[in-house]
């Protein structure tokens, strides 16, 4: 959970800005959408802030996809971290019972051991009555021990399953705390994760690495005329194209909202320009049809920017080049693709 320290009075302001907020853009004041909004005006989370201005500026919709994304990415991100860590725990407990067994045991076989020695080193001067004795004592010892044994095995079975399951929910967690909820792709975080390692590898080795910013045209009419419903099926669509389009090596990841990002490394300017060009042409092919109704609802288009990286910058500039390439493309009609180099010889960078 988020922790709150605000004061009462700046608990209030923050309420009465985020109730503000949410009627000026005409979001359903919910227990999620007031969560982020007030998480944004008491300057609890900057990276939130910083993200919700930089939606604003790009004049997105801040419909249910884009607070979910938002709560997805800020709000619940200590709570995924908490759930890895339980799953982890319960993992260490289990490996812990696990060694106390093999410690009894261990423990048992060396009684065992001890026993068997000590009868070994009776048998020498024994008549038959003792030696009845010393084998009765054997026979009791060792299903003592069979005991033990097979205790031992009901417990590392049970254990063993136990471990499974603990993968399989550890396993869970890991991937709903990468993947997108809604289109199956990667999250915000894991974009963030990939592009400090890209720009990494790239300035280590001086290999080419590309940015595509891509952001669905008219999105907000489109929900708006059909549904929040239909908008989310074009969401899921527009990532499924996307992710064909492109390499095994490349990330393709929900950057917010209606906004996708693509992380090309070993790409250059042009390159991403083609693969960005195959994108667009593929998604505006696309007729989106209301499979209910059987209503055609008409095509929808992407603008894209492309932004390449200069070793030496930060992540967040090459994303910001990326994103005015694509403010660009808006401003030109949507439906297109911006590179860097048109950035320039407009004279915006």
């Amino acid at each position: 959970m988020i922790e709150y320290a605000e004061s009462k009075v700046q608990a209030q302001a923050a309420a009465r800005n985020a109730i503000q907020s949410m009627k000026q853009f005409g979001i359903t004041p919910n227990p999620n959408n007031f969560a982020v909004w007030y998480i944004h005006h008491s300057n609890r989370l900057p990276d939130l802030s910083r993200e919700i201005e930089r939606l604003i500026k790009l004049g997105s919709d801040f419909g249910p996809p884009i607070i979910q994304a938002l709560h997805d990415k800020y709000v619940t991100q200590a709570n995924e971290s908490k759930t890895l860590a339980a799953a982890g725990m319960r993992i260490e407990n289990t490996l812990e019972q696990l060694l106390k067994m093999f410690q009894i045991a261990n423990r048992g076989t060396e009684s065992y051991g001890a026993t068997l020695a000590d009868l070994s080193d009776q048998v020498g001067g024994a008549n038959g009555e003792t030696l009845h004795e010393i084998v009765a004592s054997v026979v009791a010892e060792t299903q003592k021990m069979l005991r033990v044994n097979r205790k031992l095995g009901t417990e590392l079975t049970q254990s063993s399953q136990q471990i499974a399951r603990l993968r399989e929910d550890l396993e869970q967690v890991r991937t709903e705390a990468s993947t997108d909820g809604l289109t199956g792709v990667a999250n915000r975080k894991v974009f963030d994760n990939v592009m400090g390692e890209a720009t990494r590898h790239a300035a280590d080795t001086g290999s080419h690495l590309s940015l595509l910013m891509l952001d669905i045209d008219l999105f907000k009419q489109f929900n708006d005329t059909h549904g929040h419903q239909m908008g989310d099926q074009v969401l899921k669509l527009v990532a499924r194209t996307i992710q064909s389009c492109v390499r095994p090596e490349d990330t393709v990841a929900r950057y917010g909202g209606e906004e996708f990002a693509a992380i090309l490394p070993a790409a250059s300017r042009r390159e991403a320009a083609d693969v960005a060009e195959r994108i667009r042409t593929t998604v505006a092919s696309k007729r989106i049809t209301n499979r209910r109704s059987g209503t055609e609802l008409g095509r929808i288009t992407l603008s894209i920017g492309i932004s390449e990286y200069a070793i030496g910058e930060s992540v967040g500039d090459m994303v910001q080049r990326a994103d005015q390439a694509l403010y660009l493309a808006k401003r030109m009609g949507r439906n297109r693709v911006v590179t860097q180099s048109e950035l320039e010889k407009s004279g915006i960078l």
